[in-house]
């Protein structure tokens, strides 16, 4: 059963975004996921690009599929936008 083994790992850096003063304005979160077995593997990488409050300003997603010598089968990136949700006056 060895062969069927699938090993998952996943890694996340966070970088704070500061102004000319020093302050906090944002983050920046990259969080990459592989899963990989004798088949292949899968890379899930997503990028959140936050604000000072947390609020989710964009995300890019980009999931790759490799076979089992490397070479990239597939590919899909999805790019999201937040909209402004602030009240009318």
């Amino acid at each position: 059963m060895a062969d069927d083994d699938i090993e998952i790992g996943e890694d996340i850096e966070v970088d704070i975004v500061l102004d000319a003063d020093g302050n906090p304005i944002g983050a920046v979160v990259d969080d990459l996921v592989v899963a990989s077995g004798p088949q292949g593997s899968i890379v899930d990488e997503t990028i959140d690009v936050l604000d000072a409050e947390g609020n989710l300003l964009l995300e890019d997603e980009k999931v790759s599929v490799y076979d089992a010598e490397a070479n990239l089968v597939a590919q899909e990136e999805t790019i999201t936008l937040a909209l402004d949700s602030a009240d009318e006056a």
